[in-house]
C-alpha cells in the first residue's frame, strides 16, 4: 500500500502539530504502521458509509481521539484529513 496526501490533509497536520495537540513523529509513525501492516488492530481500521465516496476509510492515530480520513483505490490510500472525534462526526454526518 501506498500513500498519497492531499493539500487538505497536509494542512489539517500542520494546524494540529502547530497547535502542540500531537507530535510529527506520531503522526507518520501512524501512517508507517498503516503502510506496512493495515490489518494492525490498533489502528482501529475501519470502512465509513458514505453516498459521496464509496471508499472511504478511516485509521486511528494511536492512543488519541484523532482519525485519519482516507480514500482507497487499488493499491493507493488517499490520505484526505486529519480530524478529531467532533471533527470526524461532523464529517462523516453529512457524507
Amino acid at each position: 500500500m501506498t500513500l498519497d496526501k492531499t493539500p487538505r490533509y497536509n494542512r489539517t497536520v500542520k494546524k494540529i502539530i502547530k497547535a502542540h495537540k500531537l507530535t510529527k513523529e506520531l503522526i507518520e509513525d501512524t501512517e508507517n504502521l498503516f503502510v506496512n501492516n493495515p490489518s494492525e488492530p490498533s489502528l482501529n481500521y475501519k470502512t465509513i458509509t458514505c453516498k459521496k465516496d464509496k471508499n472511504s476509510h478511516s485509521i486511528r492515530v494511536a492512543k488519541t481521539g484523532y482519525r485519519i480520513l482516507m480514500t482507497v483505490l487499488d493499491d493507493v490510500a488517499y490520505l484526505v484529513a486529519l480530524l478529531d472525534h467532533d471533527e470526524y462526526q461532523k464529517n462523516n454526518r453529512d457524507c
